[in-house]
């Protein structure tokens, strides 16, 4: 089994203890050290031994919590753990892995865990993922969208709606979806219907030809790609 490196920046000391006893409890994580103060934290998060999770506290002295993040390195997934929930939406611009809303059980810290750990699994591209550039309906605005961020896109004539993790409405652009099927080729995005192209990352579940993606949208299968479809589930088995 992998084990993934973490650490924990956060100035409340009750707060690493239940994050410690959380990280002690699930097999594949390692606690490589926790920290009170931010500005500790600043040399291990640069260095060639920067752990894989990084569980932040977000209002801290001297640093916050997305101030950190900003120097964190590219390979470093970080997860936000606070008290206060109106920094959710600022938490998800900096791309982060995860968020946590003080106080969590401990399942809805292995879910996220869970989620964490697959974006850690996908292959490393050596250099960043370049932002894609889409037009909108308004003349001359533009908006850029990291592809892994992009849950599924939904086709709207010449439009598409794109929903996004950390959005709660989707972005509409001046795109087909025949484009975007082109245009994201070479990533884990899949046409599923006539309609819908879906990130195969964020699926929760398959109910014959219905796909459950874990922002709870269903979609179905459409009869013309349920073969393709199948044999994608087939290639990714695990046989017990």
């Amino acid at each position: 089994m992998i084990q993934y490196k973490t650490i924990i920046v956060d100035d409340e000391p009750n707060a690493i203890v239940n994050l410690t006893e959380f990280i002690h409890k699930t097999q594949n994580l390692t606690l490589a050290g926790t920290y009170g103060n931010p500005l500790e934290a600043l040399d291990i998060l640069a260095s060639t031994a920067a752990p894989d999770i990084a569980f932040l506290d977000i209002d801290m002295p001297e640093l916050s919590g997305l101030a950190l993040a900003n120097l964190a390195g590219r390979y470093t997934q970080v997860v936000f753990v606070s008290g206060h929930p109106q920094y959710a939406l600022d938490a998800y611009d900096l791309h982060a892995a995860g968020y946590l809303l003080k106080p969590f059980s401990f399942e809805t810290f292995l879910d996220t865990v869970q989620h964490v750990c697959g974006i850690l699994a996908r292959p490393r591209s050596p250099y960043p993922s370049e932002p894609l550039l889409f037009k909108t309906s308004i003349k001359g605005k533009y908006i850029t969208l990291l592809s892994q961020d992009i849950i599924y896109i939904e086709a709207m004539g010449n439009y598409v709606k794109i929903q996004t993790i950390g959005s709660e409405h989707p972005k509409i652009v001046y795109l087909s979806l025949k484009q975007a099927v082109a245009q994201l080729k070479e990533t884990n995005m899949i046409r599923v219907s006539r309609s819908y192209l879906i990130n195969t990352v964020y699926m929760e579940a398959i109910d014959g030809n219905t796909i459950v993606l874990k922002n709870n949208k269903s979609i179905d299968v459409g009869p013309t790609y349920r073969s393709d479809f199948q044999d994608y589930i087939r290639t990714r088995l695990v046989n017990a």
